[in-house]
Parts: structure tokens; sequence; C-alpha cells
């Protein structure tokens, strides 16, 4: 069973996507105002109204817990921004504020667990004892609760109210833990059957609102057509005790007195011209659940197949009749599929910040137990990604930020002898590439020690051929092999071998890829390339005896004819291609994927001109079959024992006449093709 109240379904997502984001604005603000050493009067302000946004929040979904936790930073902040001159200890300020941001977040995990409230209370002591030192007083850890009685109400029924005002009066029950905050949703509640003119307190926001709500209840005015209706409704909203109209006293009779005329309007000019009415200024944002973006992708996606399979249905082919008209049509849906493509993934494009941020706090908590003073810096945050790479990305950046501070960045004595003067410096940078998103973590380290790298790899049975045929590209990709770490010493962040192997799997289980390389005593790069959409792709498809395959648009620049003359082999067999004076090698598709019905002859051939990741050559294959949009698909887990990534295979799609193919990723498969041996 959920730990939010019964009823509040419908608010859960909302609360955790609004209290997450709260909470990961308050940690920037934390970890800027702690490297500046200094927290202005908008930082405080602006750290209060958060935690007491949460703390209504919280109360509302009834996680009395978090309510509480975020009320007791509330009242550390009230004291400071009442008295900007208070003394006290910072560090001890930000581990308590730090913690508590933890703790919230945490609990926001695990929402719909069965699992009771977490209890705060032993870290809201620590926080009420340091405000009580704040103020002077002995540090029991319990708040201090005392406060003079506030005002009577005055004005309850003035003499000049209108006619038709109901007063009524609610009272919450004891255990209500935060009766301003139910106050506000029984107000929400009653706007919807009536006109509510007045409350007592007046500001419900203020601090001492909920304690006068306590001690003397909540006073409402409204105007309403059905007092029975709007009684009932308080009666049964959640935590009320009681609720009872009040009447009005009756007033002494006075004389009445003479009425007054109106008086008169001024005369509007002739010529004047109406006036128009205010514009309305109508929300234009509004929030959407994940899940209902996922489904409408999936829907464009077989969209995009069912469009493909009318488009290229083998009846049509056989139909001997005229098809202009209905060419002219699926010309016209494409171009609407591919606009509504092109809305439904920039709806789901977010900055990459989203993800980089997050790193401020990994790099902070390590620079306080490892006592290194690194500096995380972004390059391209600014770059925007489908928010399923943005979820994809959190857990494979903090492993190789994480790599990067504990391996990377060496203690700041031994910097010191090694005569670098520069600061310690982790950076991550984020671009295109082609139809890839690149995200790339450098530091300005310690470096890699291929020697170390290979000894280590030999003493865990690693090696698989002689030490003198690795190449040094070779021996950096060991240190995401599993269980494979250079630290002997087991540490909270690293010694155990986990963490590079598990980002590597998460990567290519989504067709991404990751890449090592590093320079002794200088420092190491780990990048990251993901394609940019997960799902839709623009590609060209080619036959190879018989075989479908496919190729994205984006890596083939052009595609052309062979003529004889262009053909060369050299001595020792490798085949090369002249175009425009360019000599490139040649791939025969058949011969790599072992097809034999395979076109042999180069002219009869159709050649693709592939560049991608640095390298360029000219795939040979029977024909192009069609241009057109596939979604792409996932290989079965049945086949993750076959290399098919290492040989250029990135999945399969479905084509519009049902058959299958498959597509290719060119750089993959140029990164990996010898072309020595031409295969």
């Amino acid at each position: 069973m959920p730990k939010f109240e019964s009823g509040m379904e419908n608010m859960a997502d909302m609360f955790v996507f609004e209290t997450g984001d709260l909470l990961e604005k308050l940690d920037e603000i934390l970890m800027r105002t702690e490297q500046e050493d200094s927290i202005s009067s908008d930082d405080i302000n602006e750290i209060f109204r958060t935690m007491h946004t949460i703390k209504g929040s919280a109360a509302m979904m009834s996680m009395h817990n978090m309510s509480t936790l975020a009320h007791s930073v509330e009242d550390l902040f009230y004291i400071i921004r009442e008295d900007p001159t208070v003394k006290y200890d910072k560090p001890a300020l930000y581990e308590l504020l730090f913690s508590a941001s933890d703790n919230l977040k945490s609990e926001l995990d695990s929402l719909y667990d069965d699992a009771p409230l977490t209890d705060f209370s032993e870290l809201e002591n620590k926080i009420h004892a340091f405000a009580a030192t704040m103020k002077g007083q002995p540090a029991s850890g319990s708040p201090d609760t005392s406060s003079a009685d506030s005002a009577a109400y005055e004005g309850l029924f003035p003499d000049d109210e209108k006619e038709g005002v109901l007063t009524y009066k609610v009272t919450y029950s004891e255990s209500c833990a935060m009766p301003d905050m139910r106050a506000l949703v029984l107000l929400r509640a009653l706007g919807k059957m009536c006109e509510v003119t007045k409350t007592f307190p007046e500001d419900l926001d203020a601090d001492n609102a909920g304690d006068e709500i306590s001690k003397k209840g909540l006073y409402i005015k409204l105007i309403t057509d059905d007092p029975d209706g709007v009684l009932d409704l308080m009666k049964n909203a959640v935590n009320v005790d009681n609720a009872e109209q009040v009447k009005k006293p009756e007033p002494k009779p006075q004389p009445a007195p003479a009425p007054e005329k109106p008086a008169p309007k001024p005369a509007q000019p002739a010529n004047a011209a109406p006036k128009k009415p205010a514009e309305k200024h109508e929300q234009s944002m509004i929030s959407v659940k994940l899940d209902k973006l996922n489904r409408l992708l999936d829907l464009v996606a077989e969209i995009v197949i069912t469009e493909g399979s009318v488009i290229s249905s083998p009846d049509l082919k056989k139909a001997e009749i005229n098809l202009d008209r209905f060419n002219k049509s699926s010309r016209e849906l494409k171009k609407l599929t591919d606009e509504l493509q092109d809305v439904v993934m920039s709806i789901r494009m977010v900055p990459v910040s989203t993800a980089f941020q997050k790193m401020n706090r990994v790099v902070r908590d390590m620079n306080q137990k490892l006592k290194k003073n690194v500096t995380l810096v972004f390059e391209g945050q600014e770059t925007e990604v489908d928010k399923s790479i943005v979820d994809i990305l959190n857990d494979p950046l903090m492993h190789i930020v994480r790599n990067a501070v504990d391996h990377g960045i060496e203690d700041p004595e031994v910097r010191a002898k090694a005569g670098k003067t520069e600061p310690a410096t982790v950076t991550l940078s984020a671009g295109y590439d082609s139809n890839e998103v690149v995200i790339s973590c450098r530091d300005n380290g310690a470096g890699m020690d291929t020697a170390k790298l290979m000894a280590k790899a030999k003493k865990n049975g690693m090696l698989t051929k002689p030490e003198n045929e690795y190449t040094e590209k070779e021996i950096f990709n060991f240190v995401v092999a599993a269980g494979f770490s250079t630290n002997e010493k087991i540490t909270e962040y690293s010694g155990r071998g986990v963490g590079m192997d598990v980002v590597k799997k998460n990567l290519e289980k989504v067709g991404g890829k990751l890449t090592v390389d590093s320079k002794f005593g200088e420092g190491s790069v780990f990048t990251i390339r993901i394609p940019l959409s997960l799902s839709i792709l623009d590609v060209l498809s080619v036959d190879v005896g018989g075989e479908n395959f496919s190729l994205p648009v984006s890596a083939v620049s052009e595609a052309f004819s062979c003529k004889a003359e262009s053909f060369i082999t050299d001595p020792e067999g490798n085949e090369f291609i002249m175009l425009r004076e360019k000599c490139l090698p040649l791939i025969r598709m058949g011969k790599h994927f072992d097809i034999p019905n395979a076109e042999q002859d180069v002219t009869k051939g159709i050649m693709l001109c592939c560049k991608d990741g640095g390298k360029e050559a000219v795939l040979m294959a029977d024909r192009i079959t069609v241009d057109q949009q596939v979604v792409v698909k996932p290989f079965s887990p049945l086949l993750d024992a076959y290399p098919l990534k290492e040989s250029g295979m990135a999945g399969c799609s479905v084509l519009g006449d049902g058959s299958i193919t498959i597509i290719l990723d060119v750089k993959e498969f140029l990164s990996n093709y010898d072309f020595r041996k031409g295969e």
C-alpha cells in the first residue's frame, strides 16, 4: 500500500515531480553558496520558500514525516531570515541541509512502497538543537513552541457587510500536522461551489497561520445558494473535527438613512472607440506524464510502419491501374507523418543539463570525503536530447564522474610534487556528431599507465593473446571489463571492480557506445555515444543477394555506379574505388556477411560512399530498394551470445512489405572492418 493518503493517487505523480524538482534546485543553491562561502538574502528567501512549499505539499499527501522535516528546515531559515547577523557554524549547517535533502529524496523514491514512513526524528532533533544554539538557547533538541497568544480576530462581523454572506467555523483535529495546508485544500474545494469572500486568518501562507487555526479554528466567510451542501463539504473534509455556521448577532434598530443618488457616469464622446476587454493570459505550459509521451511515440512508430506497408504493398505493384493520384496522396501522407514525428520528438527534447547538474552533488560529496579540491566544469549543457536518453545517462555519468575524481585526479600533495599548478578539473561536455549525441568526461589528472593496466589484466587472467599484440586502445578498454579495478583497497567509491562494466552494458542496450582514451600524466577521457533517436530512423535500404540491409541516410554521402577503370586491386589483393581523385577501400557487403548470391561484378552493383567516425569507405550492394523511415527494434536477448554489434549490426526493423531488414551501425562497421583482410 502506498504511503500517501487514499484518494490522492492522481496527485502523487505531480507531487513526486514538483518536489523532486524543488529538491534539485535546492541542491544547486546549496552547492553554489557553499562554494562561494556566501549566502545572500535572495538565497535565504528561496530556500525558505522551497521548504515551505514542500512542507505544504507533503502535508496534503499525508506524508507527515516529510512535512515535519521540511518544517524544521523552514524554521531554521526563518531565524536566519529574521536576523541576518546571527552566528552559526556554516559547515555544520550545510551538512544538516544536504542530509535533509537526501532524506527527502529517498522518501520520494519509496513513495509507492509498502514500508512505513521513515522516522526523521533524529535528524529533526539535530536541526532543532542547531536552531536553539543559533538563538542562544540550550540545545535541547526540541522545537521552541513558546509564542505569545495571537490577538483576537477583529472585524469578524462588520456592520457594512453585504447581504447573503455566511460565516462558518472549521475546527481541525489535534493530530492534523499542517492545518494551514488543509485549509488551503478546503478553500480550493469550496471555490468550486460558492464564492469565498474572506478567511480568518487572512494570510494562510503566513508562518503563524497553522498555530492560529489550531488554537482558534478557521473562519470562512462566503456567499452560497446551498448552505447545507457547503456545511457537509466542510464536515467531510480531511482532519476536520467540527464545522458549524456562526450566526450573525442581531443589530440594534437604526433609523433608515436617506437613499443617496448615484453619481452620474461621465459621458463618453460619441466618436470614442468602444473599450476592448482585457486580454486573458491563458496558461501556455502544462505538465504531462512521461508514459503518455512514450505511448505517443509508440503510436507514431506504428503509424510509420503502417504507412510503409500501405505505400509499399505488393498488391499495388501487381495492379495495372493508374496510381498518379495514389502516389500524390502518399507523398502528402509521408510529409504529414514526418511533421508529426518532428513535433513528437521536439516535445520529448530536454537539455542535457538536467543530467549534468546532478553530478555537482557527486563531486561535492567526494571532495568532502576524499579531501580533493576538484572543480566540475560543464560545456554544451544546453544540448537537447530525448528525455529517454537523459534518463539513461544519469547512472553512467555518475559512475564515470566518480571514476574520474577517485582514480583520475591525484591527491593535492601528489599534484604539487608533479608540478601541476592548474586546478584539478573534471569537464563534462555534450554535443552532436552526425546522428549521435556525444557526451564526454575528461579530467586533467594522472592518466592511465598502460603497463599497470596490462599487469592487472594478466593477473586477473583476462589476456586472450600475447601481450605485445595488444594495442593501446585495447589496453584502455580493460577498465570497462567486469571485475577490473586498479585500486587495491576497497573504498566507498571503488575497488570492487563494478561500475564501468555496467555502464558499458547499459549503453549498448540502447545502441550506445563507451570509449576510453588517456595520456599518462595528463588525464583521461571517457566518451559516450548514443543515437539521437532511439526509435525512428531515415534509412537507405539495399538488397545484397536477396538479403535486405538498411543504412542510416546520414552516414551515406552518395550512391553511384562504378566504372571498370575506377576499380583498383593492389598486389596484396586489397580492393579500392577511385572517386574524384580519392582512393577509397571497397567493402563487399556480400563477402562480409557471407552471402553467396551477392553480385560480384563491381560494374553491375551499386556503390555507397560512407563516412563516419573519421573513416571513409565504399560499400558495395546489389541494388537500392527504397529510401524510407523505419522503426528501430533491438535484437532479441537470445542473440546476445553472438557478436552482432561488433559486426556492425545496430538492430532490425519491419519493412512495408512485411520483410525484415538489418540496420547497420556504419561507425561500428567501419571501425571493426579489417581492410587488410577484406572482412
